[in-house]
């Protein structure tokens, strides 16, 4: 009973490598896994057996790697050669890289390191060691150079290239300046009161104690802006330094500091924008009452797209429509013919009773976006999908499937080995053409590896091909468990599909997990509100239980919000609480403009996507949909009695 219920939940390629009789790869599998343990070398038998796996290369590679510090260098470049269609000859190369460098054997290290393309720090640093020893002094003191002024600790491995340098007359304290300010620059005080200790020279001693005044107390530049003076080493990163602390402090200030001094302390194109950008968007997310001069004057020529952006949002808080359709006039034509501002530009024209809203929503309902979509339920005409689905002969994707690379991967997912599996598809993609990796999406689709057939559209920039980017593997899971709880159930798989791309071992850098990213603490909540068995956090990667449980979470979303998709959408996202601020400080307003205002991007974004998704699901399976209800229909800012 178990074996036939775990059957129902696989993909169909797991179900293929776990039922199937004729599999002959199914007794090699068990073999392999256990080989992979094994501490010994394999046997002669073993090597026979294994000669016709695909997987083979992976226990040649487990058995070299486990004695690669007595491994001769022809049998790792031996390896290397054999196997550079896999990823397993770059690992080979990092690790032989590594262990060669530790030991001084400089010349194998050589070899390894002229074959890297990209190597990390700590292969830097032994590179620098490598250098220094073999009398290529001038090269490793540029690379210690390199490594040592940055504004963050390094590797072990760099100490003894470091030790050496610093004690070389090629270390000055100029050197030891530059990594006292890039560590305030990051952040790390410690690390910059390390860096002075090198520093003896008055003049620079007084350079590295003016920056640390100003990282300490940067509101003494808004009263004596002398302190600093074109001629001042370091002028415009001092200045950045001040203002970056002084915007923890008073944003407003530091906004009226960066704006008096940017010019005259000569900052740099790049970094003029980029402060500009971040100081003027973080004060745009605090919806403060006065801030339009301010704003105006980080950007007064509308260069900057986000805060352009964000200063048409404030307008669209304000319900200020004729400054919105001013400002969104502004904006550079790229980014004035988005759907977004489409969107709001019609709305601004109607609301202030000027011509050309219906042409601009007839032709935006034309589009498969959010914006689309409410364009298309405003005019109350179909929703446009777009679909162009892939045309491919059988024979093409076989002979896809039988390449070496695509072999191996098969048989990796079978193996649950998804890491493995992922990096043998990025080095398989990297030479293809874009028709080749879209018919490769779908030969991924196909054997139910679902996020890779995602990424795959995304890659081959196939994006109106709906089968492969919006694939529904649990229909019968999300149904039966979104009914138990009364809600949606496209509401559910639009979640899963933002969340995770249906990858059931999701697991993101917060901790959440599985196919609707529970995080363990909610999980656990959950399941002792709904009395749902959970005896362990691994069963949240089982579909069924994951489903469940994220199910029932979302239910008491939607009864939090009183069915506000909209609302339970960005709590699933960003918590209950943090939407329940946002609706307290700016609930009043009209529904899609309360969207368009959330202040974090991951959120409005994630918000959109959902609703539109489950409107793409709904259409996919020929459902009656609409993308609000009508209540929330009649929330929008054109339909809103007090809007205007």
């Amino acid at each position: 009973m178990f074996r036939l219920k775990l059957l129902l939940l696989l993909p169909p390629l797991l179900q293929a490598g776990v039922s199937s009789a004729h599999d002959h790869h199914d007794e090699l599998r068990e073999q392999f896994r256990s080989a992979l343990l094994q501490a010994t070398p394999l046997s002669h038998e073993q090597k026979t057996a294994f000669s016709t796996y695909p997987l083979y290369p992976y226990l040649e590679y487990q058995q070299i790697n486990s004695r690669i510090d007595s491994a001769s260098a022809e049998q790792l470049q031996a390896f290397i050669d054999a196997n550079a269609d896999t990823p397993l000859a770059g690992r080979l190369l990092f690790a032989w890289a590594r262990s060669s460098g530790e030991k001084k054997d400089w010349p194998a290290f050589s070899q390894a390191w002229q074959q890297i393309q990209r190597p990390d720090t700590r292969l830097q640093c032994l590179h620098a060691s490598y250098l220094l020893d073999t009398q290529q002094q001038q090269d490793a003191w540029e690379a210690a150079r390199t490594l040592w002024t940055v504004g963050h600790s390094q590797p072990d491995e760099c100490d003894p290239v470091f030790s050496q340098w610093l004690k070389s007359s090629h270390f000055s304290q100029q050197d030891a300046l530059n990594r006292h300010l890039a560590a305030l620059m990051r952040g790390r005080p410690g690390l910059a009161t390390y860096a002075a200790r090198f520093i003896t020279q008055s003049e620079l001693q007084q350079q590295a104690k003016l920056a640390r005044s100003l990282y300490d107390n940067p509101e003494q530049l808004t009263q004596q802006p002398q302190l600093l003076s074109p001629e001042t080493p370091h002028a415009d990163q001092l200045l950045v330094l001040a203002v970056n602390r002084l915007a923890r402090q008073d944003l407003e200030q530091a906004i009226r500091l960066w704006v008096r001094e940017r010019e005259r302390l000569q900052v740099p194109a790049e970094q003029y924008d980029s402060v500009s950008r971040r100081l003027g968007v973080l004060m745009a997310k605090r919806f403060p009452a006065e801030t339009d001069p301010l704003l105006a004057s980080l950007d007064p020529e509308h260069k900057l797209a986000d805060l352009s952006g964000w200063r048409v949002r404030l307008a669209l808080v304000r319900q200020d429509w004729a400054e919105a359709l001013s400002l969104i006039e502004k904006l550079d034509e790229a980014e004035r013919h988005t759907d977004r501002w489409r969107y709001w530009k019609a709305i601004a024209l109607e609301q202030l009773g000027k011509p050309g809203r219906e042409a601009l929503l007839r032709d935006l309902a034309t589009e498969r976006s959010f914006y689309g979509f409410m364009a298309a339920q405003m005019l109350d005409t179909p929703y446009q999908l777009n679909d162009t689905p892939l045309i491919q002969s059988t024979d093409a994707k076989q002979q896809l499937a039988q390449l070496p690379a695509f072999v191996r991967i098969r048989e990796l997912l079978a193996l649950e080995r998804y890491y493995d599996a992922r990096s043998e598809w990025n080095l398989a993609i990297s030479h293809m053409k874009p028709e080749q990796i879209h018919a490769a999406a779908h030969l991924a689709r196909e054997w139910g590896w679902y996020d890779q057939g995602i990424r795959g559209a995304i890659s081959s920039q196939r994006w109106n091909d709906m089968q492969l980017r919006f694939p529904n593997p649990l229909p019968e899971l999300f149904e039966q468990h979104a009914q138990n709880r009364a809600i949606d159930p496209a509401w559910a798989v639009a979640i899963a599909r933002q969340e995770s791309a249906f990858w059931m071992q999701a697991r993101s850098h917060a901790g959440a997990l599985g196919l609707m990213q529970l995080m363990p603490a909610t999980a656990r909540a959950t399941a002792k509100r709904h009395a749902i068995p959970l005896p362990r956090l691994s069963l949240l990667s089982e579909p069924d239980t994951n489903i469940r449980l994220g199910t029932a979470y979302l239910s008491e979303m939607a009864e939090r919000f009183n069915g506000n998709l909209a609302y339970a959408s960005a709590a699933y996202n960003a918590g209950p609480y943090r939407v329940s601020q946002w609706l307290d400080a700016r609930g009043d307003l009209p529904l899609d403009i309360w969207i368009e205002t959330i202040p974090f991007d991951e959120t409005r974004n994630y918000v959109q996507n959902v609703l539109a998704f489950r409107v793409i699901y709904e259409r996919l399976a020929q459902r009656p949909v609409t993308l609000f209800s009508p209540q929330e229909f009649n929330m929008l800012a054109l339909y809103q009695q007090n809007g205007g």
